[in-house]
């Protein structure tokens, strides 16, 4: 029986709780504030709006570098030299994460390599799977563990809806035009990722928990979602009454227990204070 290990990147926003169930190692993004860097998850995230609020300018993240994924992957094999790495990547087309981990790679054998092609609950949704598949066939090999992860990933399927569009727009990712325009008819776009990339979802109308509604009615209604890898996700801002509303959402398409995932700096910096995502698996057909 073979010593699997998952690493993967902070911006999966995986909650302490399934790390340290899953034995996952983590590999740091960074998020820049003025002339300070800082390590994703090493602070806490309200500092992000703070700083935009203060100065007006959005902080920038950036995925990990070579050396991370280097000392992150010399340090399990010291511990257990016999073991082979998993590597479920933070979307490559969205950060040189995937590629930094690719170079550290080729320093080591036994490290396997697969883009989840999803940010935060998303990959956290695959990694999240993934471990629970090589718990159930501890025998698999390397191989058959990166074709598991190119099938669910291709059936998950990840939204968020933002509470603003200010930190969209002030990264550049939606326009003046566009910004005025849904700020003066109260619309609020979803966003959701194919193939690895961020695009505007369905636009809803109305008051942003109306929408929110919505948008998690919508989300059940195009998948034939597995209610046991349902994930969902919030930035700082989201209110207690919120998490209530989304568990009773939950459980009318059987999701009984609402796993909640604290959106961690990389992903907050662009969806701002009181975005809220849902991820999830679909039934294989």
């Amino acid at each position: 029986m073979k010593k699997y290990i998952i690493t993967t990147e902070s911006g999966s926003d995986l909650s302490k709780e399934m790390i340290d169930r899953y034995n996952i190692k983590v590999i740091p993004m960074y998020v820049t504030m003025g002339d300070q860097t800082y390590p994703d998850g090493s602070f806490d995230v309200q500092k992000v709006f703070d700083h935009y609020e203060k100065t007006g300018n959005l902080p920038k993240t950036s995925g990990s570098s070579p050396q991370d994924n280097t000392e992150v992957f010399k340090q399990i094999f010291e511990e257990h030299p016999d073991a082979y790495i998993i590597h479920i990547g933070y979307s490559a087309v969205t950060t040189v994460s995937f590629n930094a981990a690719n170079i550290a790679a080729q320093e080591f054998e036994n490290i396997y390599l697969v883009d989840s092609k999803f940010v935060t609950i998303g990959a956290a949704t695959i990694v999240k799977a993934t471990a629970q598949f090589i718990e159930e066939n501890p025998n698999a090999s390397p191989e058959e563990i990166i074709t598991f992860v190119e099938d669910i990933r291709e059936r998950t399927h990840m939204v968020f809806l933002p509470k603003t569009l200010q930190y969209l727009k002030a990264g550049g990712r939606v326009s003046n035009l566009a910004y005025y325009g849904a700020s003066l008819l109260n619309i609020h776009p979803s966003i959701k990722l194919e193939n690895g990339y961020l695009v505007s979802g369905e636009k809803y109308r109305g008051p942003y928990d109306k929408c929110l509604k919505k948008m998690f009615k919508n989300f059940f209604q195009s998948h034939k979602i597995d209610p046991e890898t349902v994930l969902v996700v919030g930035t700082p801002g989201v209110e207690d009454v919120q998490k209530e509303m989304i568990h009773e959402l939950l459980r009318e398409h059987g999701v009984e227990e609402l796993r909640w995932m604290n959106a961690g700096a990389v992903i907050s910096s662009h969806g701002g204070p009181g975005a809220i995502g849902i991820a999830g698996i679909e039934y294989k057909q």
